[in-house]
């Protein structure tokens, strides 16, 4: 009798919780729930892509099915690091006959904390809040913080309490539920099916002013759990004998070179995977007449938009079916890559630290010791020289000012619009 009323207080508390989270928790415009409710409903998957938000506006499974001839489903997500990675891989592999898994490898996913410090984590919930209940599940999540974040976890409303201290925003919530498009699942933000989602838009001018390559890589910053995770992901995919190949789809030259060390991440992942059955490949390094990185196939510094999306699955899919030799469509390195382009100024990449003074670096493919000039052009036309005939590319700008930044180096000048 007392474990009947254990579980009637059990299915009681559930379902309590189930009605809260109706009530208050806002996915309306999640394209993580339509991706988590088709994960759940595929015949079959037997190539699963996965990863972060560079794998699901990258592949786009109505072009792999054709070209791999077999299910193909993107399961990546925003920010998605190892851990969600591992949980939906173990979905996966449980029910379904899953015979190749690609791993998308954005760099900065790398330099993840280790998951007890963890203080944001978005990131997990939007996987773990459409997970099935299974065991799976909560190790998942026992193991994705400290305790102290186990109650929001477990207890997704209890996130959004405040709400209930605004009974218009309660009532929007459920209005927005009850469409026929939020009940049907009908796409929203540019979801496209089976996972995959379109970017957008291009890069004006061929010029970036971004926050990506501020930084150069660090690859000794990686977490243990992050090095532990990957390692778990090797062994289990051997043991289950599926092939697993890691990757990473193509960022903008801006961001690649804008780092400066690109080749460290590539050496430090080949490093990890070295004496496993698994590869690596970074299409980042592909030769420009199969993937020429043009300003028109992005949306941003690091993500395709549809255009590229479309580009780079064919070219995916057609070299993992064999129809493109290693030799043929890769360069060496980065640095050899960089060489091939020749010198060009590619935009400004800045830190948004919320100092006064705004950091800024001119991105560039120019050889080392080239001398740069920088100015500000105001909208009133007036002018102020940054920095003269300096090889250092950092510069400063005060937060209030604002302007075209003119770039002149090596014969060629660019102006950006600060």
């Amino acid at each position: 009798m007392k474990h009947v009323k254990r579980l009637g207080f059990l299915l009681i508390f559930l379902l309590c919780g189930m009605g809260f989270r109706y009530l208050l928790v806002d996915d309306t415009e999640s394209y993580t729930r339509l991706m988590m409710h088709e994960f759940y409903r595929q015949d079959n998957i037997d190539v699963l892509f996965i990863g972060s938000s560079h794998c699901y506006i990258s592949l786009d499974p109505r072009i792999t099915d054709e070209i791999f001839q077999a299910d193909t489903f993107n399961a990546g997500s925003a920010l998605q690091a190892q851990d969600a990675t591992f949980a939906l891989i173990r979905e996966a592999v449980e029910r379904y006959q899953v015979k190749q898994i690609f791993m998308e490898m954005y760099y900065l996913m790398m330099n993840n904390v280790n998951y007890k410090d963890r203080k944001y984590l978005t990131e997990t919930y939007i996987i773990s809040d459409y997970m099935r209940p299974s065991v799976n599940k909560v190790r998942f999540l026992l193991n994705a913080s400290s305790p102290k974040y186990y109650i929001n976890s477990f207890i997704p409303p209890r996130r959004n309490w405040e709400a209930l201290l605004h009974p218009a925003d309660v009532i929007d919530i459920v209005k927005k539920k009850q469409t026929a498009e939020y009940r049907g699942y009908l796409p929203v933000n540019g979801y496209q099916g089976k996972g995959f989602a379109v970017n957008s838009g291009e890069i004006k001018n061929g010029l970036l002013l971004d926050t990506a390559g501020f930084d150069r890589i660090r690859p000794e910053s990686a977490s243990e759990d992050c090095l532990r995770t990957m390692n778990d992901i090797i062994s289990y995919c051997d043991k289950k004998g599926i092939r697993l190949t890691l990757f990473s789809a193509p960022m903008s030259l801006f961001q690649t070179a804008g780092v400066g060390n690109y080749d460290d991440y590539i050496a430090m992942i080949n490093e990890m995977i070295e004496g496993t059955n698994v590869r690596y490949v970074d299409f980042n390094i592909c030769r420009e007449r199969y993937f020429d990185q043009s300003p028109d196939l992005f949306s941003d510094a690091g993500h395709l938009n549809e255009a590229g999306a479309e580009k780079f699955s064919r070219l995916f899919a057609d070299y993992f079916t064999g129809k493109i030799p290693d030799e043929e469509l890769f360069y060496d390195s980065m640095a050899e890559k960089i060489a091939a382009h020749g010198p060009d100024l590619l935009g400004l990449s800045y830190l948004d630290s919320g100092d006064e003074m705004r950091k800024l670096k001119i991105v560039s493919t120019m050889p080392a010791g080239t001398l740069y000039d920088a100015e500000i052009i105001h909208a009133d036309g007036t002018r102020r020289m940054l920095m003269e005939q300096s090889d250092d590319i950092f510069f400063e700008i005060p937060q209030d000012e604002r302007g075209t930044v003119r770039i002149t180096a090596g014969g060629m000048t660019v102006e950006i619009e600060e």
